[in-house]
């Protein structure tokens, strides 16, 4: 009859929390679709003005009236959301809400909850992320509540996934969309936040939250970070975050995220709204807040309280500037990248874009845009994309009409195959038309489409023909067919080349903390935490390889004895009982004579600074012995490297020279050792090319030019990798006639192998990666500028990037972390304003003459191809750039005559500002002999280290 009555009563799903979004889905399979709501609050405590909050021995203490409102972490105040909620439909218009607690959601370890968690719930949608056909839940949650992802099991549970399976979550999580960007057949998650494009922005806005501290080593904890998270399948449903890597980091103050092939190329592309009434991030209009707050304790009266309260914050936030902003686009550019197109595509209308839905209005076969605008009419985009296309409607089977959950696939089409899902609700405040549209590319016929349905069955529609729209029927699907799409494409599972036996050493690495920041406040990360070094050899000469493992400060070098049937006994000789008093570096088995070998392990001085003591340690198990061969001196020990570099038998020792303790960037000093049958003796000749060479982080003696004679290759942070020619036992550098003199990085690692099977040793360099809050390129370098800028004997410093929007080079930090380095910096620039629009040049001033420079033009890593008398370099494969690596090793893994590459990864210890790096875990890269590099994933390599690796033999 046209008219509705509210039946939220009799249906079941009256509510007194602040509800704000919802999403459908047939959980259970029985045809109905279930609800699940995401709550947040009507109110908050925070409102009310001042809370009675009291101190008790030191701590803070939460009156026992607010105990379930409130808590207290790291001395801060924060406070409970509220339990979202799943209805279950029973067919018969009437939802029951399911319990928390009585195994419907299970924690990590399969457990029933306790409790419902208590989290600010802004978005909710049910995927099925892993493709088991099961609908599965990722939930968006502000503030310091994380966000959940639920993993439907079939069975009637919900389980929490493994915290390493997806490893960092965005901090303010605002929505969520999910597709498979890169047409691997996976599903990627993205979900926004509120980090600003503009780094002038950026640079006036306060942290969401406060970075907090994480524990040496720790993998499965989960840390929020304060940007957009883009997390891509790994394809055994386990996610590496590449956010940084495809270019979407930041997008505003976001709210709803949307994947839609604008332009019908075949891949997604990505739409978000943006804005807020009020930026009340800006660190300008909170000083000036503060300048004037009153005291809340003024009146005994609660209500007056309050209201003055109340009546005060909107008088206050007349001081906070709009933050209008446009709907951000950004087009898929293959490859997991992605380009902004904002203006482009005419979303650019400045504004507070909440939510954002999908529908065909013009019945032209693609999808349009309609946009809640706050304040303002709503905004409706007509997509005038003239690409051909194929659009797909289901027709399900009652009560499921829309055939919500279903999957379906377009073959032969813009790309070899597209699939989307129909979903129901699940974007911020928002639904859409179910009609999913593809792309058809240059066909005009032979197209199929493939649907499953939710309970299983399958429709194929075969001589699809573009420009049409398909009407599918689930009451004609046929039970279970496989389609073409989804046959194996092997009779057999591949067994993993690799078997983890970590259990049969279980080694726990020692490290104590070290606060690295505390000497140079504005170090990019820390240089305390490069080890532990591992070598294999035969130590006790019965003709099979054992395991050694350095240590950091505090622990004690570990041998492993290979006994020869697979299995490793820990040695526990004397000279192993010895407690090492810096962090060990690398660590080699030097074959000192026929009838035994010695240990050989760096010993850094970064930590206690001394150039005293030692800086190599000689380990003779046969004697019970432990000596320093080695005295410390200014620079502090890095990666060291064996080698006859004469030919004459005995041996030549290089020590690296990682970093001078206090003085990072300035130029270290490396040493060659020769051995005299006794001793070994400092070679001042062929030292004094490595005086002040850099900052030495890998080293490898390999003959690359084929005469005999072993060259030294090494890996410099801030520097290229350096080539030594050996001449007959007398070196000299030939960087810049190799040509490698231009590929200036934060190179980590090096080792050399054939990989192109020309009979010439090429390099494999291991660097920074394109995973990270940094860029880096010949034209536009990332920059560090050093000296001592506070006059107290330091060295500061000041990381630097080129801005494309004030066309300079300007400070990456916040004005407040610069103080460290320059303690007048609020006087000159008594504005975050005025900070933000300041280049480098005017933040330096009459510094700048003093002011040295670091730069590094590429952060990716490379295979250096050997050509004779000069290297081409290639980059390594996609999956090598998406984290740090760091030891680089070459063998023939698979045993096809070529040869493979293996790469460490991941670095956490960094600046408070940038998040860890841990998208790697640990990558295999097969070789064809021809030059090329193929990624292996984990699941098929065996390879799955999820924490931070650093040696790798």
């Amino acid at each position: 009859h046209g008219r509705f009555s509210d039946a939220t009563r009799a249906a079941g799903t009256e509510s007194k929390y602040g509800s704000v979004t919802l999403a459908l889905a047939d959980i259970d399979g029985n045809g109905t679709l279930d609800l699940y709501v995401a709550d947040n609050r009507t109110e908050d405590i925070r409102d009310r003005g001042q809370i009675d909050i009291q101190m008790v021995n030191g701590k803070l203490t939460i009156p026992p009236w607010f105990k379930d409102r409130l808590l207290v972490v790291n001395g801060k105040v924060l406070e409970y959301g509220e339990p979202d909620i799943l209805y279950l439909n029973d067919g018969r218009g009437h939802f029951t809400p399911a319990s928390w607690t009585d195994g419907t959601f299970l924690d990590e370890a399969g457990r029933r909850l306790s409790g419902p968690p208590l989290d600010w719930g802004l978005t909710v949608t049910f995927r099925d992320l892993n493709g088991d056909g099961y609908p599965d839940l990722y939930v968006c949650n502000d503030y310091w509540t994380p966000d959940r992802i639920w993993i439907n099991d079939g069975k009637g549970h919900f389980r929490a996934l493994d915290t390493v399976a997806l490893r960092k979550t965005s901090a303010s999580s605002m929505g969520v969309d999910v597709a498979d960007i890169a047409r691997t057949g996976s599903m990627d998650v993205f979900v926004v936040d509120m980090l600003s494009r503009d780094w002038r922005l950026r640079k006036r806005q306060m942290f969401a939250q406060t970075a907090r501290g994480l524990p040496i080593g720790a993998i499965d904890n989960r840390p929020q970070i304060m940007r957009n998270t883009l997390f891509h399948d790994c394809g055994d449903g386990t996610y590496a975050e590449v956010a940084n890597y495809s270019g979407v980091t930041a997008s505003d103050w976001s709210w709803s995220p949307v994947f839609l092939d604008v332009d019908l190329d075949g891949f997604e592309d990505l739409l978000i709204t943006t804005g807020h009434v009020r930026d009340v991030q800006d660190l300008d209009a909170d000083q000036q807040i503060k300048a004037r707050q009153r005291p809340g304790n003024a009146m005994a009266d609660p209500k007056g309280r309050r209201e003055a309260f109340v009546q005060e914050k909107m008088e206050n936030s007349r001081f906070y500037p709009r933050l209008d902003m446009p709907i951000v686009a950004f087009h898929n550019e293959r490859n997991l990248r992605f380009e902004e197109t904002t203006r482009l595509w005419g979303t650019d209308d400045p504004g507070v874009h909440h939510a954002i839905a999908l529908g065909d209005f013009d019945n032209d076969g693609d999808l349009d845009l309609v946009v809640n605008n706050l304040g303002k009419a709503a905004g409706i985009y007509r997509n005038e994309t003239a690409a051909p296309r194929v659009a797909v409607r289901l027709k399900g089977l009652p009560p499921n009409a829309q055939g919500i959950g279903a999957k379906i696939k377009l073959l032969k089409g813009a790309v070899p195959v597209q699939s989307q899902e129909v979903i129901c609700g699940g974007r911020y405040m928002a639904g859409a038309d179910p009609l999913l549209v593809f792309a058809a590319g240059k066909a005009q016929g032979g197209m199929t489409i493939e649907v499953r349905w939710r309970n299983g069955k399958q429709s194929v529609v075969n001589g699809v023909e573009a420009n049409r729209i398909y009407e599918i029927a689930e009451a004609a699907a046929t039970p279970k067919v496989t389609p073409n799409s989804q046959l194996p494409t092997s009779n057999a599972e591949t067994k993993p080349m690799f078997e983890d036996v970590s259990r049969l050493i279980g080694h726990v690495h020692h490290e104590e903390p070290f606060d690295d920041f505390d000497r140079q406040p504005l170090l990019p990360r820390k240089l305390s935490q490069l080890g532990p070094g591992v070598a294999w050899g035969d130590v006790n000469g019965d003709g099979w390889d054992d395991l050694v493992i350095g240590s950091g400060k505090g622990g004690s070098l570990s041998v492993y004895r290979n006994d020869g049937r697979g299995g490793f006994q820990p040695l526990t000789a004397t000279a192993l009982q010895t407690v090492v008093t810096r962090d060990q570096t690398t660590v080699l088995v030097w074959p000192k004579d026929e009838q035994h070998a010695s240990l050989l392990a760096g010993s850094a001085n970064y930590e206690d600074g001394l150039a005293a003591g030692s800086s190599v340690r000689q380990y003779d198990l046969a004697h019970e012995t432990v000596r320093d061969v080695l005295p410390a001196q200014d620079s502090s020990s890095g990666p060291l490297a064996l080698a006859d570099m004469n030919g004459d038998g005995n041996w030549e020792l290089f020590v690296g020279g990682r970093v001078i303790p206090g003085r990072y960037p300035e130029a270290a000093s490396s040493r060659i050792y020769r051995y005299d049958g006794n001793q070994f003796q400092l070679d001042g000749e062929n030292t004094r090319p490595l005086e002040k060479v850099g900052l030495v982080s890998g080293a490898v003696w390999s003959d690359l030019d084929g005469d005999g004679f072993a060259e030294l290759i090494l890996a410099c942070e801030w520097g290229p990798i350096r080539v030594f020619k050996n001449q007959s036992g007398r070196l000299h550098e030939v960087t810049a006639e190799s040509g490698l003199e231009k590929f200036t990085g934060w190179w980590n690692g090096v080792t050399t192998g054939d990989i192109d099977g020309d009979g010439r040793l090429d390099i494999i360099a291991g660097n920074w990666g394109l995973n990270s809050p940094y860029s880096a390129s010949p034209e536009q370098p990332t920059r560090l500028f050093y000296g001592d800028f506070s006059d107290r004997g330091m060295v500061d410093l000041l990381e630097a990037e080129y801005d494309s929007v004030q066309k300079t080079v300007v400070p990456r930090r916040m004005r407040d972390a610069l103080s460290a380095a320059l303690p007048d910096i609020a006087s000159r620039f008594p504005t975050h304003k005025a900070y933000s629009e300041a280049s480098i040049a005017e933040v330096l001033g009459d510094r700048q003459s003093r002011a040295r420079e670091a730069r590094a033009n590429t952060l990716s890593s490379m295979v250096f191809l050997n050509r004779g008398s000069r290297f081409d370099a290639a980059p390594l494969p996609r999956e090598a750039q998406l984290s740090p690596a760091f030891s680089v090793n070459v063998a023939d893994f698979d045993g096809d005559g070529h040869e493979d590459v293996f790469l460490s990864q991941n670095f956490f210890a960094n600046q408070p500002e940038t998040p860890r790096a841990d998208a790697g875990r640990g990558l295999l890269l097969l070789g064809d002999g021809t030059g090329n590099l193929r990624a292996i994933p984990g699941q098929e390599s065996g390879i799955k280290v999820y924490g931070e690796q650093r040696g790798a033999a």
